[in-house]
C-alpha cells in the first residue's frame, strides 16, 4: 500500500515541474519506486503478507511488481531518445504511469473480480501507445487483432468469476474451497486468456502484429511486463483452485513444446528484427508453460525465472532493435549491419544480448531452460527429441542473426543517418544488466521451501 500512496506522491510533484525535467524526474521516481518495490523480496516468501483489506503480496507478485517498475521506467528512457517519437512525449509519460500503476495494483490485489478488471484495462493505455505513435498505418487494424484475442479469450475467465460472486458471494481469492472435480471446460474458461496472454501456441499471432506496429517503448512494456501477466495470472488460478496434473494440463504442454520448435523455426525465416524477437518470446513462453502446468517445485521456479529473465532481455533486444533502426530507417535485418558498421559498439551489444537470450551460460535463462526441460522429460522421454530440435534451431537463428548483422560489404557505400551512439542512447541498456545478475544469484527464490 505504501508503493502505491508513493507513487501517487511522486507524480503529483512531478506534474510541477517544467517540460525539460519532467522525464529525468519521471525516470529517477521510476528507479526510486523500483528500488523501494524489492523490500518485498525479502519477505514472507510464498505465503501472502496482507498489507490491507485489498492488496497483499508474496514472491510472486513482488518479483511482477519489481519487473513493472524496471520496464516502465526503462520504455521512458529509451523512447526519450528516439528522435522519431512524434506527438506530445508529456502525453506518453502519462500513459506509461498509468500503466504501471494499473500493473502493480493488478499484482497485489485480493479479489478475483478486481484483478480481471485491472487485467483488461492494461490493454487502454498499451492500444493508446501503439495507436498514437506506431509505426505504420496498420496499427489500427493491430491493436483491434489484439483486442480481440485478449478480450475474447478472457471473457469465459469473466463468467466464472461472476459466477463465484452470485452464488458464493465473494470473489475473494483466500476464501475460496478447495476443488472436490472440475472439468475440462472449466479449466479451459480459466486458462485460456492467460495463455493467449502469454502468448501460448497457437494464439501467438497476434503478438508479432502488436510488435511490429508499437514503438519501441511500446514493445519494451509489451515484451517485458504484459505478456508476464499470463504466467502470473495461470499461478494464481492453480493455486486458488488447486489445481494438479491432469489431461488438460498435458494437453497445453503438448502444445507448448511444439510451439517452442514452431516459434524457434519462424525466426529463421524472419527478415525484419521486431517479428524474429517476437517469435523468439513465443519460443520462451513455451517453457514458462511447462514448467506452470507440470504441477511441480522446480517446474515452478524454472517458469518463474523464465518470466523474470525474459522480462529484461526481450526489452534489451527491442532497444537495441531501436537505435539500430532509428541509424538505417529500416527494421530488416542485412540493411541494419550499416549502422551495425558505423557504430561497432552496437555490435558487442548484440553479441551480448543474443548470448542471453539463447541462453549461454552464465545468463539465467540456461537454469529455466534445464529445469523446465527435466520436468517434461520425467513425465515423457520421447519429448527430449523435439527439445533437442528446439536447442538445435535456437542456436541457428541467433547465430544467423549475429553474422548478418555484422557482416561485411565491400565497394558498396553505407547508408546511415546518425553514426555515432552515445552514453544515453544505450543508458536502458546499462540498466537492464544489474536486475539480470539478480535472478542470476536469487533463482531459488520461488522455490517453496
Amino acid at each position: 500500500m505504501g508503493l502505491l500512496i508513493l507513487m501517487a506522491l511522486n507524480c503529483f510533484c512531478v506534474m510541477f515541474l517544467n517540460k525539460k525535467d519532467q522525464t529525468v524526474a519521471v525516470v529517477n521516481c521510476f528507479g526510486m519506486w523500483s528500488a523501494f518495490s524489492l523490500m518485498y523480496w525479502g519477505g514472507s516468501g510464498v505465503s501472502r503478507e496482507s498489507l490491507s483489506e485489498l492488496f497483499c503480496v508474496d514472491i510472486y507478485s513482488s518479483s511482477m511488481i519489481s519487473l513493472s517498475l524496471w520496464i516502465c521506467g526503462i520504455s521512458i528512457l529509451v523512447s526519450s531518445c528516439m528522435i522519431n517519437l512524434r506527438g506530445v512525449f508529456n502525453t506518453y509519460l502519462v500513459l506509461v504511469t498509468l500503466l504501471c500503476f494499473l500493473l502493480v495494483q493488478c499484482f497485489m490485489v485480493n479479489t478475483l473480480a478486481m484483478f480481471y478488471v485491472l487485467f483488461e484495462s492494461t490493454l487502454i493505455p498499451l492500444a493508446s501507445i501503439i495507436g498514437i505513435w506506431g509505426g505504420q498505418i496498420e496499427r489500427v487494424p493491430s491493436i483491434q487483432y489484439m483486442a480481440a484475442y485478449t478480450v475474447g479469450g478472457s471473457f469465459p475467465l469473466l463468467l466464472i468469476f461472476t459466477t463465484m460472486e452470485v452464488h458464493a458471494g465473494s470473489s475473494f481469492m483466500w476464501f475460496i474451497s478447495m476443488k472436490t472435480s472440475l472439468n475440462w471446460l472449466f479449466w479451459g474458461g480459466c486458462f485460456l486468456g492467460f495463455l493467449i496472454k502469454l502468448p501460448a501456441f497457437p494464439f501467438h499471432s497476434w503478438l508479432p502484429k502488436a510488435h511490429v506496429q508499437a514503438p519501441v517503448g511500446g514493445s519494451v512494456i509489451l515484451a517485458g511486463i504484459l505478456l508476464k501477466l499470463g504466467g502470473y495470472g495461470i499461478t494464481r488460478m492453480m493455486m486458488l483452485f488447486s489445481y494438479t496434473l491432469e489431461s488438460f494440463g498435458i494437453l497445453v504442454m503438448s502444445f507448448s513444446i511444439v510451439g517452442s520448435v514452431y516459434g524457434a523455426f519462424m525466426c529463421l525465416r524472419q527478415s525484419d528484427i521486431k517479428k524474429l524477437i517476437a517469435y523468439s518470446s513465443v519460443s520462451h513462453m513455451a517453457f514458462s508453460i511447462m514448467g506452470l502446468f507440470s504441477c511441480t517445485e522446480v517446474g515452478m521456479v524454472g517458469a518463474y525465472i523464465m518470466l523474470v529473465s525474459h522480462g529484461f532481455i526481450s526489452p534489451g533486444l527491442f532497444v537495441l532493435s531501436g537505435i539500430n533502426s532509428e541509424m538505417v530507417h529500416s527494421r530488416k535485418i542485412k540493411v541494419m549491419s550499416d549502422g551495425v558498421r558505423a557504430a561497432p559498439s552496437l555490435g558487442f551489444f548484440w553479441l551480448v544480448m543474443i548470448m542471453a537470450n539463447l541462453g549461454v551460460p552464465p545468463c539465467p535463462v540456461i537454469i529455466s531452460e534445464v529445469l523446465s526441460v527435466v520436468c517434461v522429460i520425467a513425465l515423457y522421454p520421447w519429448v527430449f527429441v523435439l527439445l533437442l530440435m528446439y536447442f538445435i534451431l535456437s542456436g541457428a537463428y541467433s547465430f544467423s542473426l549475429y553474422c548478418q548483422l555484422t557482416r561485411t560489404k565491400k565497394k558498396i557505400k553505407m547508408k546511415v543517418f546518425f553514426n555515432e551512439v552515445t552514453l544515453k542512447d544505450m543508458s536502458a541498456l546499462y540498466f537492464l544488466f544489474y536486475p539480470l545478475a539478480e535472478v542470476l544469484f536469487k533463482w531459488d527464490l520461488w522455490a517453496m521451501m
